[in-house]
């Protein structure tokens, strides 16, 4: 076929470089202008026919001009076989022809870029560099109105931690061309950091060109954005891009080309390697300083959760051995606070096969951006030595997928049985016989927990990695589907109201409990008039047995899941009910659509959606090479495996936060055992040891007992000094180094309104009501009806809450973090990773969440 959809351009022989290039980004979802391509066929009907535009080949691109084209002008670009690759780009030998408006003009444009391989420089770039052109295709594509263009490099020359954009006003072709001076700005790869390090010329002597590109280019938004997907176009390619770009004047964004960059200067000497820590996703489960105990049980957690799982899938031990030591320091603590080790996560994902994507997955599904370790080699991550041969290789690939596949067939009935465990485990150590047992009996618990941690959670973390794999494998899906569509509005709207999430359970509780306080008069006038703490006391009345009753039963099925579950310091609803009976204040004045209600109408609503989609998919083949499957079938059951896996992930969260909770009394048990025998001097000192020297003070092993007391008093003052420290949210440090006390996270002066906050929409829609800021769950009290909540992070423990608010806003977390699951649930509008919300937001002001554009709207004149 001589001229193809751009879309379908993806046969390099037949259309060259920059088109299939322009497919392939295209299909993972880049915004790329519209167009089509002429075929190395059509150049050879031209030199056979030595004549104009053959007939039949003027016919096809007068037939697309005119389909899609024709209103506006177009740019005519050269597409060869050679162009754009990894041995040498041609970049500027080539014609290109803008501004085409007219049927002749295309017609000119095409031959003049057909012949443009036949100069003079063209055949001395050729000679030069010995490499030749195998044949040319021709790009036509809707021209952009460019205020701002540019390339940008995701490996910068000079440093391999670092972009490197520059740029010019208008369109670039005179700044790939060398004709001009760009701008430069330089953009860490981790973080988004950048600094301009040149400026636009002035423009005939006077101002600088620059003041007109600040606002469509030189701000932090659209650094970050620029830099996310320049790593996501490097990720889907499997090697750093040179990236051509442009901003049209309403301010969107467009990819115009990518190509290899086919010189990288050599990586920097291992001991100038920085090491990159994040608390994406880790300051959900862990939000508050943590204590050594569980700092101890953490550091062999997570170690045992990698290997195990890469055990699972058949990883190779020789692989994993040459793991260990990115294995052995997955996370580390900063200022008291857990922090993912990003460099080492990484380095192990990227061992894998398909590790870029791997690794880009795990950022989607923590909300963590890439590191500068991430340089691909063009590999698709599996780390492969030049020894091995192919069939050892192939070898493991086929181990790799036969195992993969295996524990995924029965991924329910894997994490029904880690449930199993976890419930075993929970009626062996019930609070209610803790105190009975003995010292030797509480250690014995204290070391099945260690056990399972260690040994029994392959299965719970089989349903992280599937939730993160498939969630991924959506997305991608869909952006091929779809490319024209908001891709997160439509990913998140499949994935609203799922059944059977009991991260959605307690509020339906609560609504439940709530329904008692108001039809039982007395009881429903002590909570109006009321504290929490005095209606707590007088629930003896048998008044109030009823509820008494099935608050009880509450507490004992769910009132281990609240905030900061997973702390081990922080005391349980089990423990003190208090802020429970808040909530419930807050659900007893509530009156119209109950939460049960709201999930009914947010399922409907993705049934109605899903159905759409798939009615949408089920003409289209899934590819040349199978027509007769139609895309409908993958994307409905890759749509039905998200779906499940993010059920049976937050099952087994569910026991995780049951384990956890168990884990903190048997702690305080033993610690009181300890203190009665002088070792400690209060139960709650247990926290400032390892689980190693629990087991060994416990055990009659430990060196130095009578020391102990000291020790935990050291530990103590350091805790409270490093906790006082508010330390930023990503640090990079050279390998071995520590965060020095006086590095902070830079304060944020508190809005007084007129800005646009950008981050991440995870659910949809527009909302505008008054502000809530919340650092904790217990704060539920400040919190009004309809309010937007605005706060650092969410995890289950505040599912509660979701049902009293009419929008979200989090600092930190990724699309599959529990905030954004939970929202998704009850249709709420919500945007995460909004940097610095609970600072530049005030409590009490006027605020609209866009959830579809991923924004938080603040107005001037916002006032606490």
């Amino acid at each position: 076929m001589s001229v193809l959809r751009l879309a379908d351009a993806t046969s390099l022989e037949k259309v060259g470089g920059k088109a299939a290039n322009l497919a392939h980004l295209l299909a993972v979802g880049a915004p790329v202008p519209d167009g089509f391509v002429l075929t190395h066929a059509a150049l050879q009907h031209f030199v056979a026919e030595q004549e104009s535009l053959p007939p039949d080949v003027d016919a096809r691109v007068m037939e697309w001009w005119r389909a899609g084209l024709a209103a506006g002008p177009v740019i005519v670009r050269s597409s060869a076989v050679g162009e754009d690759s990894a041995d040498a780009s041609f970049a500027g030998q080539l014609d290109s022809v803008p501004g085409v408006t007219t049927a002749d003009g295309l017609r000119r444009a095409i031959l003049d870029v057909w012949t443009s391989q036949w100069s003079e420089r063209v055949l001395a770039y050729q000679s030069s560099r010995g490499t030749f052109l195998r044949g040319m295709g021709v790009v036509v594509q809707r021209q952009v109105d460019a205020a701002v263009s540019g390339v940008l490099f995701t490996v910068s020359p000079t440093s391999r931690s670092q972009m490197l954009l520059e740029y010019c006003e208008g369109l670039g072709g005179a700044l790939v061309a060398g004709e001009i001076n760009p701008g430069r700005v330089t953009i860490e790869r981790s973080g988004f950091r950048w600094t301009q390090v040149a400026s636009l010329p002035p423009e005939g002597g006077s101002h600088p060109a620059d003041l007109t590109c600040n606002s469509l280019l030189l701000n932090d938004a659209r650094m970050a954005a620029l830099g996310r997907l320049a790593l996501d176009i490097e990720t889907a390619f499997g090697a750093p891009q040179d990236i051509e770009w442009t901003i049209d004047r309403e301010g969107r964004l467009w990819i115009v080309q990518s190509r290899p960059i086919t010189t990288i200067g050599p990586p920097d000497p291992p001991e100038l390697r920085n090491v990159h820590w994040t608390n994406a996703n880790v300051n959900e489960n862990f939000p508050q300083p943590i204590c050594p105990l569980l700092y101890s049980i953490a550091r062999v957690g997570y170690y045992h959760y990698f290997r195990n799982l890469g055990q699972a899938f058949g990883i190779a031990e020789w692989r994993l051995a040459r793991m260990e030591p990115a294995l052995r320091q997955i996370i580390g603590v900063h200022g008291a606070r857990m922090y993912y080790n990003l460099t080492n996560i990484h380095a192990v994902l990227r061992s894998a096969p398909f590790g870029d994507l791997l690794a880009a997955s795990f950022n989607q599904f923590t909300g963590a951006e890439d590191d500068d370790q991430s340089v691909s080699s063009g590999s698709s991550g599996f780390c492969l030595q030049a020894e091995e041969t192919r069939l050892s290789q192939a070898r493991d690939l086929a181990v790799i997928a036969a195992k993969t596949t295996w524990q995924y067939l029965f991924l329910t009935r894997r994490v029904q049985q880690f449930e199993r465990t976890v419930d075993d485990f929970a009626r062996r150590t019930s609070p209610a016989q803790l105190p009975a047992e003995s010292m030797n009996a509480l250690l014995e618990d204290f070391r099945g927990f260690i056990d399972i941690r260690r040994h029994r959670w392959k299965n719970a973390s089989l349903a992280d990695a599937g939730s993160m794999v498939c969630y991924g494998a959506l997305q991608r899906i869909l952006a091929r589907a779809f490319p024209g569509d908001d891709q997160q509005a439509l990913h998140n709207t499949l994935l609203k109201a799922l059944p059977d999430l009991v991260s959605s359970v307690p509020a339906l509780k609560l609504w439940d409990l709530s329904r008692l306080v108001r039809h039982n008069e007395p009881l429903r006038a002590l909570f109006s008039t009321a504290s929490a703490r005095e209606i707590l006391a007088q629930l003896g009345d048998q008044r109030y047995a009823p509820f008494r009753t099935a608050l009880d039963d509450f507490l004992e099925h769910w009132g281990f899941r609240c905030s900061a579950e997973l702390m081990l310091s922080v005391p349980s609803f089990q423990e003190d009910p208090t802020p429970v009976i808040e909530l419930l204040k807050s659900y007893a004045a509530l009156d119209g659509e109950s939460p049960a209600d709201q999930l009914a109408r947010q399922a409907a609503g993705r049934e109605r959606d899903t159905a759409q989609m798939l009615a949408a998919l089920r003409t289209r083949p899934l590819s040349r090479w199978l027509p007769f499957l139609r895309q409908s079938t993958l994307a409905g059951l890759v749509l039905r495996w998200t779906q499940r896996s993010i059920q049976l992930r937050e099952r087994a969260r569910l026991k995780q936060a049951l384990l956890y909770s168990r884990l903190r009394r048997i702690s305080l048990a033993l610690g009181e055992r300890l203190a009665e025998r002088g070792r400690l001097a209060g139960a709650d000192d247990i926290f400032f040891l390892t689980f190693e020297e629990v087991d060994l003070l416990a055990s009659g092993g430990e060196m130095f007992p009578g020391h102990t007391q000291e020790l935990v008093s050291l530990r103590r003052r350091a805790h409270a000094e490093l906790s006082a420290q508010t330390p930023p949210d990503t640090i990079t440090l050279p390998a071995g180094e520590y965060l020095d006390a006086t590095m902070t996270a830079p304060a944020a002066a508190a809005n007084d309104g007129g800005e646009t906050l950008p981050g991440i929409g995870a659910c949809g829609g527009s909302t505008t009501a008054r502000a809530a800021i919340l650092l904790d769950v217990t704060e539920s009290h400040r919190l009004g009806a309809g309010d937007i909540l605005v706060t650092r992070q969410t995890d289950p423990g505040w599912g509660a809450i979701f049902p009293l608010i009419s929008g979200l806003v989090i600092e930190r977390g990724g699309m599959l973090s529990h905030g954004a699951i939970i929202a998704r649930e009850f249709g709420i509008p919500s945007v995460v990773g909004v940097k610095d919300a609970t600072r530049l937001i005030r409590h009490g002001g006027s605020i609209t969440v866009d959830g579809d554009r991923g924004l938080v709207l603040v107005p001037a004149g916002v006032t606490e």
